[in-house]
């Protein structure tokens, strides 16, 4: 009889692991898709910026106004590293992730 009490326990607690299990499988992919998209609106906002930064050398080549060439230059250069470094570490985070689906699957 103490084997049977002792059977509808770990059910019980089979349930609530499970559901507990599942709730922060759920969390980790709700912050996987805020993440992308907060990097996705980051690269966004700087390539807006990039091309700002075009215009206004544009503007400064044509004498139309007046500021630094060689700052605005700076910035685009500076625009374009930081566009670059954010796709490659998205690039990265996709890659790890792939990589540990792969690696849950084979299991």
């Amino acid at each position: 009889m103490s084997d049977q009490k002792c059977a509808c326990v770990d059910k019980g607690k089979g349930l609530i692991d499970n559901f507990k299990n599942g709730l922060a499988v759920w969390m980790q992919e709700l912050k996987t898709i805020f993440s992308k998209l907060l990097g996705n609106f980051e690269v966004c906002q700087l390539e807006k910026r990039l091309e700002r930064e075009y215009a206004l050398l544009g503007k400064l080549s044509c004498d139309d106004a007046q500021g630094d060439i060689e700052l605005c230059k700076k910035q685009i250069d500076f625009f374009k590293e930081e566009i670059s470094k954010l796709k490659t570490e998205q690039a990265a985070k996709r890659d790890v992730k792939r990589r540990d689906n792969q690696r849950d699957m084979e299991l």
